[in-house]
């Protein structure tokens, strides 16, 4: 790009202001719905990065929400929905994809045995 100037001084026009290195939000003023405009830095003495730059952390304890007083409920008392019958087809069903596993385990070995056979030339 070439324009016409003769000038070596900053020009205001050709470099505008630019978003800068912070952040006009923070991150749960983000997430809270908020919106900001970046905040824009001029560009005349170069970029000169904050070298101090603060962080801001906060951390909310999942403790200070404590469960519901009473007696804690266990995951193995839960609600069986399934019937006898319906959860022995599932077992009979996982026994089934076990030994369909055991036997694809069974033929990918065998092949893998024959192709080292094959490209080792012992075929």
């Amino acid at each position: 790009m070439t324009v016409p100037r003769k000038s070596d001084l900053f020009q205001d026009d050709l470099y505008p202001d630019t978003p800068g290195p912070e952040p006009a939000l923070e991150a749960d003023e983000w997430l809270s719905g908020k919106d900001a405009e970046p905040i824009l830095i001029s560009l005349r003495d170069g970029y000169v990065p904050i070298k101090n730059r603060e962080l801001k952390v906060v951390k909310k304890n999942i403790l200070d929400s404590k469960p519901p007083p009473g007696p804690r409920r266990s995951h193995s008392t839960c609600d069986s929905d399934f019937s006898q019958p319906a959860l022995e087809e599932v077992l009979e069903e996982i026994r089934a994809l076990k030994e369909m596993v055991q036997a694809q385990e069974k033929r990918i070995s065998d092949l893998e045995n024959k192709l080292c056979q094959f490209t080792n030339g012992t075929d």
